[in-house]
C-alpha cells in the first residue's frame, strides 16, 4: 500500500515538472492571433501516459479549436468528446467552448440534431461565465443552422443576438459581419429597404477599421441590392465606389460586377471593356462566359456568341473534373494530417486504458471481498438467491427511473427555454404597447405574437424531431393553432399556462383538447399526451 500511494505522488510530481502545461498555456496565448502557430505547438506535443485528465482535456480543446480556427476538417468527433466529458459547471467558460466546437464537428459530419443539442449546452454553460463574444459565437452557429434549413426569419433573430453580444464585447469586426449577414437576410427575403439600411450600418462601423476587403464586400453588397431592384445608375456608383484589394477575387469581382451592369444599361463597350479587366473569372467563370455570351450577342457577332457558349460549356466541364481533382486534394490534406489523427487516436486509448485499470483493481477488490465472505455465501444460499431476484427487480425500476428522469429532465430544460421566451415575449408587448398607438401597437402584438409562436413551436421541433411539420403532413385538417397546442401539451404544460400563452380563458383550452383529440381520431381512454410523446 506505501509503495501505490508512493508511486502516486512520484507520478504527479513527474506531470507538475513537464513542459506539458507551459506549451499548452503558450498555445491557448497563441490561438486568438496566430492560430497557425497555436497548431504548431500542439501538434510537436507528444501526449504521454502520465498526462494529467485535466491536462488531456485542454490538449483535445485547444487542438480542436485550433484545427476550427486553420479550416481543418475534424474526421470525427472523438477528440472534442474528451473535453466536453471533463468540462462541466465547475469551469463553465471552457465547458461552453468544448461544446461549441463540438457543435461544428457534428455540423461538419452532418449531424444537425447533435449539434443543435451541443449548442444549446453551450449556450446554458456560457450564460454562467458572462462572456459576450462566447454568445455571439454560439449565436453566430445557431444563426448559420437556420440558414441552412432555410429558416430565414429565424437566422435574422440569431445574428441580431450575434450582433448585440459582439457590440458587448467590443469586437467590431464580428459585429460588421453581423450586420452584413442581417442584410443578407433581408436582401435573400427581397426587404431591400432594411437590407440596404443594415448595409449602411455596417459600413458605418466599418469605416475606422480602413480594412479594404469589409469595404469591398459591403459596396459590393450595396450595388448588388440596388442591381436586383434595377436601379442600375446606383448599383453602378457602389460598384465603383468599392475599394481595391491586395486579392485578386475581390477586384475581379468588382470588374465584372461592373460589366453586368453596363451590359443592362445596353453601355456595350463599356461592359466590355471592364470584362477585358478581368484576368481570371475563378469560380465566376460560368457567369462571366455567359456575359460573354450575351454581350456577343447584342452586338451581333455570332461567332464570337458561339464561341463564349463553347467556353461556357467547358467551363461546366472543368468544374465537374475539378470536384473530381478536390477530392484528390482532400485526400492529400488528410495525408498531412495523418499523425494529428494517430495522437487523436492515442488520446482515447489511454483513456480507455485507464478505465481498464481502474476495472481491473475494482476486480480485484471484488474477488477478494468474494473470498472473505464465501462461507456467509454458502450457508445463506436460498437467501442470496431471494436478494438476487430483489436486486433485479431493483434494477429494473432503477432503469425504467432513469428513464422517466431522462424525459423529465428534458421536458424541464424545454420548458426552461420556453417560459423564458414566454416572460421575454411579455415584456416586448408591454414595451410596445407603451411606445405605439392603439392600431400600431395591435398590429405590433400581432406580428410579436406570431414570431413567439413560431419560435416556442421551433424550440419543440429541436427536441421532437421536427414534430410540428409531421403533424401538419399526417392531419392537413390540422391548424397552426391547433399544433402550438400540440407543441404545448408536448412540453407538459398545464392548461392554465396554455391559457395564458394563448391569452385564452383555461375552458377554451380544455373545448380545444376536445377538439383536438377528435381531430386525431384518439379513442377515449387514450392520452392525448402520450400519443404525441410516441408519434
Amino acid at each position: 500500500m506505501n509503495r501505490l500511494v508512493i508511486l502516486s505522488f512520484l507520478v504527479l510530481f513527474l506531470t507538475a515538472c513537464s513542459p506539458t502545461d507551459k506549451e499548452l498555456k503558450r498555445a491557448e496565448n497563441f490561438m486568438p492571433t496566430k492560430p497557425d502557430s497555436a497548431l504548431l505547438i500542439l501538434k510537436r506535443l507528444q501526449p504521454d501516459k502520465h498526462m494529467s485528465s485535466s491536462t488531456r482535456a485542454l490538449y483535445a480543446l485547444l487542438m480542436s479549436q485550433a484545427l476550427d480556427k486553420n479550416n481543418i476538417r475534424a474526421e470525427s468527433d472523438s477528440l472534442i468528446r474528451i473535453a466536453t466529458k471533463y468540462y462541466s459547471d465547475d469551469e463553465p467558460l471552457r465547458a461552453a467552448y468544448a461544446q461549441l466546437y463540438l457543435a461544428r464537428c457534428e455540423n461538419n459530419l452532418g449531424n444537425s440534431r447533435e449539434q443543435a443539442l451541443a449548442l444549446l449546452k453551450a449556450q446554458e454553460f456560457a450564460a454562467k461565465c458572462e462572456d459576450p463574444k462566447l454568445q455571439g459565437l454560439i449565436y453566430g452557429d445557431k444563426a448559420d443552422m437556420y440558414q441552412s434549413q432555410g429558416q430565414t426569419d429565424s437566422m435574422i433573430l440569431y445574428n441580431r443576438l450575434c450582433f448585440y453580444s459582439f457590440q458587448k464585447a467590443n469586437d467590431a469586426r464580428n459585429s460588421v459581419l453581423a450586420l452584413i449577414t442581417m442584410g443578407n437576410g433581408y436582401l435573400h427575403k427581397s426587404e431591400f429597404d432594411s437590407a440596404i439600411r443594415y448595409y449602411y450600418e455596417a459600413d458605418k462601423m466599418a469605416k475606422p477599421m480602413k480594412e479594404a476587403v469589409l469595404s469591398s464586400t459591403i459596396y459590393r453588397a450595396l450595388g448588388g441590392a440596388m442591381y436586383k431592384q434595377k436601379k442600375y445608375a446606383a448599383a453602378l456608383d457602389y460598384f465603383r465606389r468599392t475599394p481595391l484589394t491586395g486579392t485578386d477575387r475581390y477586384n475581379y469581382n468588382k470588374w465584372y460586377l461592373m460589366a453586368m451592369t453596363f451590359l443592362r444599361m445596353n453601355q456595350l463597350d463599356s461592359a466590355k471593356a471592364y470584362l477585358y479587366k478581368v484576368k481570371n473569372p475563378y469560380e465566376m467563370a460560368p457567369d462571366y462566359y455567359r456575359l460573354w455570351e450575351e454581350l456577343c450577342e447584342k452586338q451581333g457577332k455570332l461567332s464570337e456568341s458561339l464561341y463564349y457558349a463553347k467556353r461556357l460549356l467547358d467551363v461546366k466541364d472543368s468544374l465537374q473534373q475539378h470536384t473530381l481533382t478536390s477530392s484528390f486534394a482532400g485526400m492529400e490534406k488528410k495525408y498531412k494530417y495523418e499523425h494529428l489523427l494517430v495522437d487523436n487516436k492515442n488520446l482515447v486509448i489511454e483513456n480507455k486504458q485507464n478505465g481498464i485499470i481502474l476495472l481491473f483493481s475494482l476486480l480485484i477488490l471484488s474477488v477478494i471481498i468474494i473470498i472473505s465472505l464465501f462461507w456467509r455465501f454458502k450457508i445463506n444460499k436460498n437467501q442470496l438467491l431471494i436478494q438476487r431476484q430483489i436486486l433485479n427487480q431493483r434494477n429494473s425500476l432503477i432503469a425504467a427511473e432513469r428513464e422517466n428522469n431522462s424525459l423529465m429532465n428534458q421536458q424541464m430544460q424545454m420548458q426552461h427555454l420556453l417560459l423564458k421566451n414566454v416572460e421575454q415575449y411579455r415584456k416586448r408587448v408591454i414595451k410596445g404597447s407603451e411606445t405605439s398607438g392603439a392600431e400600431t401597437g395591435n398590429s405590433k402584438k400581432t406580428i410579436q405574437t406570431n414570431a413567439f409562436h413560431e419560435e416556442l413551436i421551433s424550440h419543440v421541433d429541436l427536441i421532437h424531431s421536427n414534430i410540428s411539420k409531421r403533424l401538419a403532413e399526417s392531419y392537413p385538417i390540422l391548424t397552426q393553432r391547433d399544433i402550438l397546442v400540440c407543441c404545448l401539451i408536448l412540453a407538459n404544460f398545464d392548461s392554465g399556462m396554455i391559457s395564458t400563452i394563448l391569452d385564452v380563458k383555461p375552458d377554451s383550452v380544455n373545448v380545444h383538447r376536445g377538439r383536438l383529440r377528435k381531430k386525431l381520431e384518439l379513442q377515449n381512454p387514450e392520452s392525448l399526451q402520450n400519443f404525441l410523446r410516441s408519434f
